[in-house]
């Protein structure tokens, strides 16, 4: 039996309550990546419009994924070290990533810019006291130079919420270690924009 086959035979096998939660999991993970019913709400306008996917944005992305997962030549889940929630989440951020890539394709003739390896990136001590306009200004520079960048925007929102690095992964599917690569590179992009901080 192939890889395959065993995957969509547990996913068969599964009790419809399990597959119900984690759809309900699911669709608060696209809620929550789309920002949806937010002031910062995504779906507005842009990639994540109703108006660029043809129907309701939550139900393309939860139907979407679910559809790639259970179609005989779709995903294979790996269900040996996910839960199927957490596969699902998984396949949700690969369509909403590449949702936006296809559609900043789409508006621009350039090619897209290729980030630099963050390794040689300097943190900015954390305790660092500043006033509440900095702050806010920190924070709205921080949204401004991230929206080009699906992973690190949704980063940025939830940090300035007050999320901490290991709630933010998981609402991602990443790892720690990817949410600290994020940290490093909207670091690296405030640090080439320092002057804006001291007007």
């Amino acid at each position: 039996m192939t890889k395959r086959q065993q995957s969509l035979q547990k996913l068969h096998g599964l009790p419809d309550q399990e597959v119900e939660d984690a759809i309900k999991q699911l669709t608060l993970h696209v809620k929550a990546r789309l920002r949806f019913g937010s002031i910062a709400d995504r779906t507005k306008s842009g990639a994540h419009s109703e108006t660029n996917l043809g129907v309701e944005p939550v139900d393309y992305y939860v139907g979407e994924s679910i559809r790639r997962l259970f179609d005989p030549n779709g995903w294979i889940w790996q269900f040996e070290k996910r839960s199927l929630a957490e596969q699902l989440k998984r396949i949700a951020n690969k369509i909403i990533s590449d949702k936006v890539q296809t559609y900043k394709r789409g508006k621009e003739t350039a090619p897209l810019p290729i980030d630099k390896d963050v390794s040689d990136c300097f943190d900015i001590p954390e305790e660092v006291e500043v006033d509440e306009e900095v702050f806010a200004k920190v924070r709205e520079l921080s949204y401004e130079l991230s929206k080009d960048d699906d992973n690190l925007a949704y980063f940025a929102l939830r940090y300035f919420e007050g999320a901490d690095e290991s709630t933010i992964a998981t609402e991602l599917g990443f790892t720690v270690k990817d949410i600290y690569v994020l940290r490093k590179k909207l670091v690296r992009r405030l640090i080439s924009h320092k002057d804006e901080l001291s007007d």
